[in-house]
């Protein structure tokens, strides 16, 4: 090779120079993994065709069960080699330290030459590994170290594992074991000495492992024999193994060989190299370049044992092939082939009954095979039909005898196995495969046992085997009731569907009181995490009330203490948790969000910010400086400085986390994106520019639109995260009316129009809200109710109509309130909220729904009935709210709908029919303070509709209405905008510039006419008949009459027009997509509406036309 051989030099020269500079400071051991090494850097080919000739399989491992008694040391006929062998293998058990490991294999002169020079043979080899390996994961535990009596104890100091592995590995005596080894796992078959045998190998895998020093997979290809190529299912092939390839047995011999080579030389060079130079200073200086090749050579050998195993399968006992899955998994160097071989081989070693039925525990097969195995294919992240024959192979052994073996399983691996259970389960496809059903049914059997043991022995099981216990049980729904289940494709969750469905929940609930009793007084033992995973769990599987509510109260003190202990992950996660749960204590919510600054916002994942914003606005806990985001409507002089902001760790928070969204929203996901605008509207925080920013995100910005780019799209978002979407944009522009400062010239509908604009921009509202209405038109059918109500909800606020999309949210509301009550493919049923929503948002966009209220009629009857199937002020108040039934019967106004059985029920939930009209006992009925103000303007309107359209149904308003039937004005301004998110604004009168301009005009030209006629009750029931109250009130206005002649005219500005999305684009109305501009004068900020659309006038504005018609105007 044109240099001289290293193991001609001597070993101990070379490590006086390494221990001469040693430091304590050592280099990164892995500096190719910021910077992948090709793996062709050393030049061997691998272009040869797999060849099975006699040649080739002489190559391969005989798979004849050799011996591995003698101590596993081969014969041989040189007994002076033998009993030398024996001899260094003592030394090596008895050695005390890796130190000693490695002097024994230098003084011994396994550094001679290759493979051990003759000296060392497999037995040496593997003890010697396996020892360092065991030394480098010892913890230290030097004070309890015997002290002679007489003399004084000596402080020693300790090392983590991760010192002493980095110092194991920095020495070159480790790098020439590992290279003799290599060489001598690749020598000639006719060296007795060097045919490693299946304890062997085992050993060795698990040393390397151990070691940590091989390189996973995704940065150095995995490497298998083509020979073996026959026994692999190239599809599971292609579809988990993506960093593997494929090569000759010589090839990878001589592979092997040459990097072998490369790190005795890379050794021998820094070894000279540092005997060149003065002080110890400068020899530190010098890098340990051996090592990123000494990585290399640990895979190429991993690669080499797993191909010798294949070859041998049926040596192998199932706790060398458990350590083998073990190694490999941890190693990250696991494949298909591998893993289906071994496991394939331990579920047969495993179906040995007579070892099963033993009475003599030693011969039993090991709880810790099984653990072991099933966690390796879990870490490894492998799934295919020899994995799902283990997990079944696991449940026989464990239902074997009615579980005469579960007692021999360790709490450790117990929790192991279900942790490695969920883990597969959960990283299964959505696709439906056969095995599946067998693979869950196993899955629920080791899960009930697990869970047994946990009742039965709880006290056993550490702080993490009982939060991973519990983690697994929620991860796959284990012990959750199917119609408790959502089924939500807003989440990964899965559900294992059990044939004991009632046995399994009860047998949880039990086993999580029993586990909320047990760790209460050792929370301060669990680690951040484990509490992460314990309240994550118990939230998921739905089990509250007594014991929960005490142990999250300690989950939240722990957190308090400890708070700069927790990872973002179990920051977030634990806060879901509580506001899932609902535990909400705001001074442990406050100190947990203290963690998530301005300062640490990078090093949080989307899914950590996202959570931990979406728990604070869950569970109430509002910023201080809420408009300190508000770049729209707020000046800047008056918006809170960074300074103030940073004060409070709750701004800051939601600062934090929508920064980090602006800055890199590719990086989130649909559910992310939509947590952090749902959080930051339902926190009542207005945020212009984030929601522009993932406006632009998901559907271009204007000038990329105009360049053909349609921006990320809305691929991801599931039902609920389009309508969260949607309802937190138009929720953000509602926002704006509860702003004190605001400089907003408008008012009432026309106000959040203007708003959403000067957020947004015109055009990319409508882009945004196009995409939303055509990706739920593909997915309709899987809107939930709510998703439904939210959706069409945040179209009505904003005036936009999509006119298909409102057409089959039509058409699937009546199909499923067509499906017949009894029918198992009942729908769920709709909540009054959602119902009130739906109604009103298709009255204020004027969409007809005539048989959509005709069919919610029964629905909403049956809803309100008490067990005698009739209705009462109680009755309705268990089901309904009063908003909510007022919206109902104004959108029945707008629409023109008065069911018989319907309006009645909503006059009595609104006024009573028992009490007569006692509005003091309906607030005791509801829990209010009464009718809102606007609402009372309503019930006018539709009063009047009633008695024009519908007098048959004989309803009249309580006599003396509204006094006292109004609620006490106590709320804040922010607090109105929140609470009336379906009002009405079309009762404000107001006079605008236009319409003063018009009127002038029409002087001009000598039409006699009035700004604002005003009508009152009064009026109604002396010049029409028409009574609404006793009290005088005006409600009806025009914007100019002429009263003799009866003509009215309506100045009707952008707040009486509903926007058509989906119009006739041929329309030349539709024509121009300029966008609009802002304009701002007199410390007012408004928005000139100048993109044309097709537009017709909303619910509102038809209603009052129609009442005026009904006049005679």
């Amino acid at each position: 090779q044109g240099f001289t051989s290293p193991s001609l030099i001597s070993s101990q020269w070379i490590y006086s120079q390494y221990r001469t500079t040693r430091s304590e400071r050592f280099i990164s051991l892995f500096p190719y993994q910021n910077n992948k090494v090709r793996f062709h850097d050393i030049d061997v080919s691998r272009s040869a065709a797999a060849s099975r000739d006699s040649k080739s399989k002489a190559l391969l491992p005989g798979s004849k069960n050799r011996s591995r008694q003698k101590n596993y040391i081969h014969n041989s006929s040189n007994n002076t080699e033998l009993g030398q062998a024996k001899a260094i293998n003592k030394e090596l058990i008895d050695a005390g330290s890796a130190q000693e490991v490695l002097d024994i294999f230098i003084s011994k002169g396994g550094a001679k030459g290759t493979a051990g020079g003759n000296v060392f043979n497999s037995v040496n080899f593997s003890t010697c590994l396996h020892r360092l390996a065991r030394f480098v994961n010892q913890h230290d535990h030097s004070h309890n170290h015997k002290i002679k009596k007489g003399t004084q104890p000596t402080i020693q100091k300790t090392h983590t594992v991760d010192e002493k592995r980095r110092s194991v590995l920095s020495d070159p005596r480790t790098a020439i074991l590992i290279a003799a080894l290599s060489e001598a796992i690749v020598e000639n078959k006719s060296n007795d000495a060097l045919l490693f045998n299946n304890r062997e190998l085992a050993n060795l895998g698990w040393a390397i492992a151990k070691l940590k020093v091989a390189p996973p997979s995704n940065v150095y290809p995995v490497v298998r024999s083509k020979s073996l190529f026959q026994h692999l299912d190239a599809t599971n092939e292609t579809k988990n193994n993506t960093d593997i390839i494929f090569s000759s047995i010589e090839d990878m011999h001589q592979d092997i060989l040459m990097t072998a080579a490369k790190v005795r030389r890379e050794v021998l060079e820094v070894a000279k190299e540092r005997n060149l130079l003065k002080t110890p200073a400068e020899r530190a200086a010098v890098k340990n370049k051996w090592i990123p090749t000494l990585s290399q050579l640990s895979g190429k050998l991993l690669d080499m044992i797993a191909t010798k195993v294949l070859g041998m399968l049926k040596d192998f006992n199932s706790q060398e092939l458990a350590n083998l899955l073990y190694a490999f998994a941890s190693a990250g160097r696991a494949d298909l082939l591998l893993f289906e071989s071994l496991s394939d081989q331990l579920v047969i070693n495993m179906q040995d009954k007579s070892k099963l039925n033993s009475k003599d525990k030693r011969l039993r097969p090991k709880p810790q095979e099984f653990s072991n195995s099933v966690w390796a294919f879990a870490s490894a992240g492998l799934r295919g039909d020899g994995q799902v024959k283990l997990i079944e192979g696991v449940a026989d052994i464990l239902d074997h005898d009615n579980g005469a073996i579960v007692q021999d399983f360790k709490p450790q691996e117990l929790s192991n196995t279900a942790w490695g259970v969920a883990t597969l389960l959960a990283k299964r496809g959505s696709e439906q495969v056969p095995s599946y059903k067998r693979e869950n049914q196993a899955a629920l059997r080791i899960l009930r046992w697990v869970a047994k043991s946990i009742e039965e022995r709880v006290e056993e099981f550490k702080p993490q085997e009982i939060s991973n216990s519990v983690w697994a049980f929620a991860t796959v729904g284990f012990g959750i009731s199917s119609s408790a289940v959502q089924l939500n494709t807003n989440n990964e969750y899965i559900y294992l569907e059990s044939d004991s469905e009632e046995a399994d929940r009860v047998l949880v609930s039990r086993v999580l009181n029993i586990v909320a009793d047990s760790s209460m007084n050792r929370l301060h033992r669990f680690r951040p995490q484990e509490l992460n995973n314990l309240a994550w769990g118990i939230c998921r599987l739905g089990c509250n009330g007594g014991k929960m509510d005490q142990l999250f109260e300690g989950v939240g003190q722990e957190l308090m203490k400890r708070h700069s202990y927790f990872k973002p992950q179990d920051i977030g996660t634990t806060l879901w948790s509580f506001a899932t749960f609902e535990y909400f204590d705001e001074d442990v919510y406050r100190s947990a969000a203290s963690e998530l600054t301005l300062r640490k916002s990078r090093s949080f994942k989307p899914q950590e910010l996202s959570n931990t914003v979406w728990a604070l606005a869950t569970a109430g806990v509002i910023p201080q400086y809420a408009d300190a985001f508000d770049t729209t409507i707020i000046p800047k002089a008056k918006r809170p400085s960074l300074s103030e902001v940073t004060s409070d760790p709750i701004t800051e928070c939601f600062a934090a986390a929508t920064t980090e969204l602006m800055r890199r929203p590719h990086e989130f996901k649909a559910q992310e994106i939509k947590d952090v605008l749902w959080s930051l509207s339902k926190a009542s925080i207005r945020h212009p520019g984030v929601f522009k920013r993932v406006a632009e995100h998901l559907v271009g910005s204007d000038a990329d639109f105009e360049n053909g780019i349609l921006g990320r799209g809305m691929d991801g978002f599931s039902p609920q995260g389009l309508g969260n979407l949607a309802w937190a944009y138009a929720k953000q522009a509602q926002l704006a009316a509860a702003v004190n400062e605001s400089t907003i010239g408008s008012t009432g509908r026309l106000a959040v129009y203007e708003t959403s604009c000067l957020d947004v921009g015109e055009n990319l509202v409508r882009r945004l809200f196009s995409r939303i209405a055509e990706t739920g038109i593909e997915n309709i059918h899987r809107f939930k109710p709510q998703d439904l109500s939210n959706t069409c909800w945040a179209f009505s606020t904003l005036g936009l109509l999509h006119n298909v999309f409102f057409q089959r949210v039509h058409q699937e509301v009546i199909g499923r309130l067509l499906v017949p009550r009894d029918s198992q493919a009942a729908v769920i049923k709709f909540k009054a909220q959602e119902i009130a929503n739906l109604v009103w948002s298709f009255a204020t966009l004027n969409v007809e729904a005539s048989s959509m209220i005709e069919k919610f009629t029964p629905f909403i009857v049956q809803m309100c009935s008490n067990d005698n199937g009739e209705y009462t002020e109680e009755s309705i108040a268990r089901y309904i709210k009063r908003q909510e039934v007022a919206n109902l019967a104004w959108s029945c106004a707008v629409l023109g709908e008065y069911p018989d059985d319907l309006m009645p029920l909503l006059y009595t939930a609104l006024f009573g029919k028992v009490c007569k009209g006692d509005p003091d006992y309906l607030k005791k009925v509801y829990g209010d303070d009464g009718i809102q103000k606007q609402t009372i303007m309503t019930m006018f309107y539709v009063q009047m509709a009633l008695h024009i359209e519908a007098p048959d149904l004989g309803l009249s308003l309580p006599y003396g209405f509204p006094s006292g039937w109004q609620e006490s004005d106590t709320r804040t301004k922010r607090q109105k905008v929140i609470d009336n998110e379906t009002g009405s604004t079309m009762l404000q009168i107001t006079t605008s510039k236009l319409q003063q301009n018009i009127s002038r005009t029409l002087k001009k030209i000598g039409f006699d006419h009035r700004i604002e006629h005003l009508i009152s009750t009064d009026d109604l029931q002396s010049e029409y008949g028409i009574s609404l109250s006793s009290i005088n009130q005006e409600f009806l206005s025009l914007d100019i009459a002429n009263i003799d002649k009866m003509i009215g005219i309506e100045v009707d500005g952008p707040g009486h027009f509903v926007n058509i999305l989906d119009g006739d684009e041929s329309d030349d109305t539709a024509s121009n997509n300029i966008g609009g501009v802002m304009r701002i004068g007199k410390g007012k900020t408004g928005w000139e509406f100048t993109a044309n659309s097709q537009q017709k006038i909303n619910g509102p504005t038809a209603l009052k036309h129609r009442l005026m018609s009904h006049l005679g105007w």
